[in-house]
């Protein structure tokens, strides 16, 4: 299956692209569905069969590394009734059943008295380079310790959780630039890397340009507080396109790309691994 398949369109991506670039928590409250445009919990697309094809294969041969921990029967029928209550799409509350069919990855948190919320079930098949093996009953603190220049992150924590899994659900966005365009990727998958998007830019008869070789990856997370549960889920929904497609939706995408990408603290370049490609991005992103 190519990378296209599963491309959204370029035109219903968020462009959540913002300068200076920071690591922030970014969350706003979800809007209702009687405000113009709504905010919903779930985004279901043409692309669910899709989708879910791609869950069942990493679920098949990496089942281990994406379907860890326990669930609750009370939570999962929470989520089933939320997503049938949306999209109209009636879903068994079961794990594997809510994996497959629902094109958002989700993880359930547990509120445990003078803990915090820690993660107790992950299913995760699309992973953004972080294995979800290793987050199971970590708190907030402590899943996002890895992340580069996280002092925003961690000095709201407290509030961020209180938020998003005890009071209202939440929508954030996350995005970043990727060399290829899988939804799955896990980091101990083999799959195209920057060095392999520079050496096919450069191969003879090749455009040239790196951005035509990058996809444009977007994380849609929302929250669902179960509090007479003392349960939360947090939701991912991945979404990916080309980049070169994105950038032409509207003028000025490009510039607005490249002065984030410049903005980027040499922590997280590292931590994204484009140290390589950072400077040549920038470069044929601006205009000349």
């Amino acid at each position: 299956m190519r990378d296209t398949e599963v491309s959204t369109p370029a035109d219903e991506m968020p462009w959540p692209v913002v300068s200076p670039f920071r690591m922030r928590p970014g969350l706003a409250r979800l809007a209702p569905a009687t405000e113009v445009p709504p905010s919903p919990l779930f985004v279901r697309d043409g692309l669910a069969p899709i989708y879910a094809a791609r869950k069942r294969a990493v679920l098949q041969t990496h089942h281990g590394l994406s379907h860890i921990g326990q669930a609750e029967p009370a939570v999962l029928q929470a989520i089933a009734e939320a997503y049938a209550a949306q999209t109209g799409v009636a879903i068994a509350p079961d794990t594997r059943a809510l994996a497959e069919d629902m094109q958002e990855d989700f993880v359930v948190l547990h509120d445990e008295p003078g803990d915090g919320f820690r993660a107790h079930f992950l299913s995760v098949c699309f992973p953004s380079n972080w294995n979800p093996s290793e987050k199971l009953g970590l708190d907030f603190m402590a899943i996002h310790a890895p992340v580069a220049d996280n002092a925003l992150l961690q000095a709201g924590a407290r509030g961020i959780v209180d938020m998003a899994f005890r009071q209202a659900p939440m929508l954030r966005h996350v995005w970043l630039l990727t060399p290829n365009g899988d939804l799955a990727q896990h980091p101990e998958t083999r799959r195209a890397r920057w060095e392999d998007a520079l050496a096919a830019a450069d191969a003879p008869g090749a455009s040239g340009r790196l951005i035509d070789r990058v996809f444009f990856r977007v994380e849609r997370q929302t929250t669902l507080p179960l509090p007479a549960l003392r349960r939360g889920v947090f939701f991912i929904r991945v979404m990916v396109a080309p980049l070169a497609q994105v950038l032409a939706v509207a003028p000025g995408r490009a510039a607005e790309l490249a002065e984030a990408l410049a903005s980027m603290s040499e922590a997280v370049v590292t931590y994204r691994g484009m140290t390589a490609v950072r400077g040549r991005l920038c470069a044929e992103l601006r205009p000349s």
